[in-house]
């Protein structure tokens, strides 16, 4: 590619990328507004000033964690006083992928604004909270507060199409969204680099329904959605078993990245609300490590 075509392609990306920005922030609050009056990401106990919780009290627990006002209140019992975590968690995101990762057939949209929607809404679940977050990747630093949320949008929408070998901070939770439809390899290896550095990985796996489902039939050309690739069967219906078994491999290789204690392999289709998917997020990172 010359010059002046990588500057083409830079800057039709760059002005896809500005008109996609209001509907990726509207999308994303919305499914973050569903998940807010849930659990809250941060909820874990720690030392601080903010009360979280009452429990009974157990073998080893401090006597000076006794609330005696509230266990006098009840018969035989004494209730220990929790209190919130209070210290900020970096979360950093990644959301890429090959041309394939564009693709929409049955669902409700592409497969990568849908990547994109999860990958924001579960920031800025994280910004309300208090946290800090990052891209994987990115030289930006992390980012805390609300006002952070459509810088993240900006930098999300124009992250790299490859995960690549970053070294994250210690500590990070990490979110990997994609289609993954390259080397599985490539996210195992991810996930180590955060497990060494005493992070907590988790992936989400974004198809379309589509690709599940396999529906095709008879004489079919297929071609990636910006044409760079092209394959065409007679009778598509007849590769439809070798296609489920080589998916299925793929993805069993995918989810056996997550080893640890918390972490997951994910998988998602587009015809699926997101709410759901962003609440089991939201809980694997609060019960993530401290």
């Amino acid at each position: 590619m010359t010059d002046a075509a990588a500057r083409t392609s830079l800057e039709r990306r760059a002005q896809e990328a500005a008109a996609r920005l209001p509907d990726l922030l509207a999308a994303a609050d919305q499914a973050a507004q569903v998940v807010l009056a849930g659990r809250h990401p941060r909820q874990k106990e720690g030392r601080s000033d903010t009360f979280w919780q009452f429990r009974d009290y157990a073998h080893g627990d401090p006597v000076s964690s006794i609330d005696w006002r509230q266990s006098a209140r009840l018969d035989r019992r004494l209730l220990v006083r929790q209190t919130e975590w209070e210290q900020p968690q970096t979360i950093l995101l990644w959301c890429g992928g090959g041309d394939d990762f564009d693709y929409q057939g049955e669902g409700a949209e592409a497969k990568r604004f849908r990547g994109q929607t999860v990958a924001l809404a579960l920031g800025i679940l994280a910004l309300r909270s208090g946290e800090r977050v990052g891209l994987w990747g990115s030289p930006e630093p992390s980012r805390a507060g609300n006002q952070a949320a459509s810088m993240i949008a900006d930098q999300l929408l124009r992250q790299d199409a490859e995960l690549g070998g970053h070294l994250p901070p210690n500590g990070a939770l990490c979110l990997f969204v994609s289609d993954f439809h390259d080397d599985p390899q490539k996210l195992h290896d991810a996930f180590q680099r955060v497990r060494d550095a005493r992070g907590h990985p988790v992936a989400v796996v974004v198809e379309d329904p589509a690709e599940e489902r396999f529906p095709f039939q008879g004489s079919r050309r297929f071609e990636s959605p910006r044409g760079t690739a092209r394959k065409f069967f007679g009778e598509a219906g007849a590769i439809r078993d070798a296609y489920v078994g080589l998916r299925t491999e793929h993805h069993d290789a995918l989810r056996s990245a997550a080893r640890g204690a918390g972490e997951a392999v994910l998988f998602h289709t587009t015809d699926q609300p997101v709410a759901p998917l962003l609440l089991q997020l939201s809980t694997l990172f609060s019960e993530g490590p401290r």
